[in-house]
């Protein structure tokens, strides 16, 4: 049996409530941010589109900027 995935949504809010600002370049975060990011981006299941250059967690963050 599978687990069930995160909801988007909660990722965010989660990760605003760990400090994360979606108002700055992603570049601009600290490594335990990424750290923490990548963590959510596991448990959401996200994994960037097929044709990206980049690591999974910077489009993780845009994604997740994008959310309301």
């Amino acid at each position: 049996m599978m687990a069930k995935r995160m909801a988007k949504q909660e990722a965010k809010k989660l990760a605003v409530k760990a400090g994360i600002n979606f108002n700055e370049d992603y570049h601009q975060l600290r490594s335990s941010d990424v750290d923490y990011l990548d963590g959510l981006r596991k448990l959401v299941g996200y994994r960037k589109p097929v044709s990206a250059s980049g690591s999974n967690c910077r489009y993780f963050f845009y994604y997740l900027k994008k959310v309301r």
